[in-house]
């Protein structure tokens, strides 16, 4: 068994940011991650994702990302300043070590699925959101006879290979995903279940972020209250397109549902246009016939199921099931550093952007280590 002052779980942005910040501490860490590779889940995003965040907002604690860098930088930009991020910080990282257990004993236990374990006086979980996609079924999904894919599948238009694209879901990776098909020249739907906000990526030349983080200590309902009438001008007429807008405001709907709005990047342009149709959730399929649950029906040569991820903790957390919400995310009051030396960073999506939220986040879990390892040195010094 090895033993270390904090095992890292995760070398995605969140694990990352969290090693360089105890580094910067005078604290040691090790990071494990699962797959081959750091920024996993920046690898298998579709092509053309870009930061929905601008880039002035979406920095690592202690190194601003590159000048030359657009405002938004690409997916591609994004796995170069993690990778440099990690080497200019020195960061210890272990890859294809997947987390099989994590335990409390004296201190804390894990396991790998290979057979190592480390014994750590502190734990940061930051596997993020998107560990495990959500995949729905339907009556008739296994008779469809054209392609079904997650989103986490999907990397471009062209390899869908086909001319009728259905795209599931109403976030982000939807709206861009059937956008990007339809500048394409696909003929594009998207089936869209439940009501939607939508906030542009920027207002009068100024990114959401900004807007967002100026109004950070102002309850959600007033912010809301506050932006209803720009975007009421902006998205008013989005219900005639089949479209139905929340009564609950953007910022609301976030914090008391965890659920993010789509970042409009063009998306509801096309839709305005006719170039992408939008109708009701499934209610089943058969063939290549899809049927709504508002009786229509139409034929698709390819689904993408943009329906998200969950985080899925429960598996390497067995015995800690009880600090979970029902959507598998640490409760809220885990997001606070420091019960038993447990940590959670990344799970907290924020309007003020994750990455910005990420670092924040990394640095109060790094001081929050530090204190305690500080502590404990000095007890042990006296004893």
């Amino acid at each position: 068994m090895t033993d270390e002052e904090t095992v890292i779980i995760g070398a995605g942005p969140a694990g990352l940011a969290c090693a360089a910040a105890l580094r910067a501490e005078g604290c040691r860490s090790i990071i494990l991650e699962a797959t081959s590779k750091l920024g996993a889940s920046w690898r298998r995003h579709y092509d053309r994702l870009h930061l929905h965040t601008d880039k002035s907002h979406s920095a690592l604690p202690g190194r601003p990302m590159p000048a030359g860098f657009p405002r938004y930088p690409s997916r591609l930009q994004v796995i170069d300043y993690l990778e440099s991020y990690a080497r200019e910080n020195n960061l210890r990282i272990l890859t294809d070590k997947m987390v099989a257990r994590v335990a409390k004993k004296t201190d804390w236990i894990v396991e790998t699925i290979d057979g190592d374990a480390f014994e750590a006086r502190a734990v940061v979980i930051a596997t993020g959101l998107s560990r495990v996609p959500v995949r729905p079924h339907w009556n008739g999904q296994n008779n469809f006879p054209g392609t079904i894919i997650h989103s986490s599948e999907y990397r471009n238009a062209s390899g869908l290979d086909a001319g009728r694209i259905l795209v599931v879901g109403f976030g982000n990776s939807a709206g861009e995903i059937a956008l990007e098909c339809a500048e394409a020249g696909l003929d594009v739907a998207m089936s869209v279940r439940g009501p939607v906000n939508v906030v542009p990526r920027e207002i009068l030349g100024l990114p959401s972020a900004t807007i967002a983080i100026a109004q950070q200590h102002f309850p959600c309902r007033m912010v809301d209250a506050v932006n209803a009438p720009i975007l009421h001008l902006r998205y008013r007429d989005i219900e005639q397109f089949g479209l139905k807008r929340s009564r609950q405001g953007p910022l609301t709907t976030m914090i008391e549902q965890g659920r993010t709005p789509l970042i409009d990047i063009g998306t509801i342009a096309k839709i305005r246009d006719g170039l992408i149709k939008v109708f009701p959730g499934i209610e089943m399929s058969d063939g290549a016939n899809v049927f709504f649950v508002n009786d229509r029906s139409v034929e698709f040569d390819a689904i993408v199921l943009a329906t998200g991820y969950r985080p899925s903790l429960e598996p390497f957390l067995p015995d800690l099931a009880e600090r979970f919400s029902n959507a598998g995310k640490p409760a809220r009051d885990e997001l606070q550093p420091g019960k038993d030396n447990l940590y959670f960073c990344g799970f907290n999506p924020a309007a003020t952007g994750l990455l910005r939220q990420i670092g924040i986040e990394a640095l109060q879990i790094a001081k929050s280590i530090a204190a305690t390892t500080r502590a404990q040195s000095v007890s042990s010094g006296r004893s």
